[in-house]
């Protein structure tokens, strides 16, 4: 006779729901398979509770002007936060620049030990 293993619990990490061994054709699922399987299923596993970063950014490049707000270059725009928190991605807190400006602004905080923190000043004149 053979053992039957004791299969630990474990839940679905989006719905919660206890996970169980799947049958393929009165088979049961491997072990080995059950025991990385995260989620109950497809739909489970295509849905987040929370935003990743690169969702937070996708929100935040919504609100991005036409040109960088410190040099007015229109091409390789960033979406800059300004009080630093990626979750808030607020208008008035999105301040465009160019990957140029951007990497400038941080690379200069990061030499004198700052945090970043408020919005890059225009480095070009505006004319009316």
């Amino acid at each position: 006779m053979t053992k039957v293993k004791e299969i630990p619990l474990r839940v679905c990490r989006t719905c919660d729901k206890p996970l169980e061994r799947k049958r393929y054709d009165q088979r049961l699922e491997d072990f080995g398979t059950f025991k990385r399987r995260k989620y109950c299923n497809l739909h489970c596993a295509n849905t987040r509770k929370t935003l990743t970063k690169h969702g937070y950014s996708w929100r935040a490049r919504k609100h991005l002007k036409a040109a960088c707000e410190a040099c007015g270059e229109t091409r390789r725009r960033i979406a800059h936060h300004i009080d630093q928190d990626i979750t808030n991605c607020q208008p008035e807190n999105i301040q465009t620049l160019c990957k140029w400006c951007h990497d400038f602004f941080h690379s200069m905080a990061d030499r004198r030990g700052l945090m970043v923190a408020g919005k890059m000043v225009c480095l070009v004149s505006q004319r009316e």
